[in-house]
């Protein structure tokens, strides 16, 4: 599958869009009950629907498309554009202003900076530019996916919540550091995409993929280098946390196939 690869080597059958087999999907349309995902996804009234039940409620008149752009342009590529435009402005503006003026230090915080608890996100080490490259690689594998998973707009505020939430952790763990980087948030796209593989029940991936991610934290822990744990701690709590918020407003179908109804309630739904 495209967003969950290996479920045929475990014998799982995901949850999968009717017009995109190849997308993995937890949301349907409040009309059909059909799974859709988020490119087939209508706002109508007060539920979302499918473009055939739009087109039906709508007289026979389709969902715009929109452009190329708008339709495969992903949030996860603007962040990544503007992340690296910030660290483009980190070597052109001398005596590294940048970073002093938006790096995440609590007690600037405390005095009325409070900008900082998100900028800090956005900002990498001035003289290491592997720090931006490797964050960058790991927020376009995730986002991505979870995009697709979540909604474009879910998935913005896990990112950004996730920053918060690091920030919170640098001052629990670790008030007197001060620290940049997009860590904060990459570790809870890495929760948020653990929470969703737990909740849709791929609980063999699950396990894999928490075993990749303990490795990497045993290894960063072992190896001497300037990495806020607290913040990757942090993060990671929030991605867990703001994924399970979003999930309660978000219809899940229990199994790839629609729901078992009656000729009558088919015939209501499709007409």
């Amino acid at each position: 599958m495209e967003n969950f690869p290996n479920y045929a080597g475990y014998g799982q059958s995901p949850t999968v869009c009717v017009n995109h087999p190849d997308r993995v999907s937890y949301a349907q349309c409040g009309r059909c009950n059909r799974a859709i995902c988020g490119e087939c996804q209508v706002n109508q009234g007060a539920g979302t629907v499918c473009p055939e039940c739009y087109r039906e409620l709508n007289g026979g008149t389709s969902k715009p498309k929109g452009s190329f752009i708008a339709r495969h342009w992903h949030i996860s590529y603007t962040l990544i554009l503007i992340t690296a435009a910030i660290y483009g402005l980190q070597q052109i503006i001398p005596n590294q202003w940048v970073v002093k003026h938006g790096a995440i230090w609590w007690p600037y915080v405390q005095h009325g900076e409070y900008y900082r608890i998100i900028s800090y996100g956005f900002l990498h080490a001035q003289n290491d530019p592997m720090h931006l490259v490797w964050n960058m690689i790991n927020l376009f594998i995730y986002g991505v996916s979870l995009e697709r998973m979540m909604g474009r707009w879910k998935f913005l505020v896990v990112y950004l919540g996730s920053i918060v939430f690091g920030a919170f952790g640098v001052y629990v763990l670790a008030p007197g550091t001060s620290v940049v980087g997009a860590s904060g948030g990459i570790f809870g796209l890495m929760g948020s995409f653990m929470t969703l593989l737990i909740i849709m029940k791929q609980k063999d991936t699950a396990r894999v993929f928490a075993l990749i991610t303990a490795a990497n934290v045993i290894y960063s822990l072992l190896t001497p280098s300037n990495i806020s744990h607290a913040c990757h701690a942090g993060g990671f709590v929030g991605g867990v946390l703001l994924t399970l918020l979003f999930v309660p407003f978000v219809k899940k179908p229990e199994s790839s196939e629609p729901p078992q109804q009656s000729p009558q309630q088919w015939l209501n739904g499709r007409y």
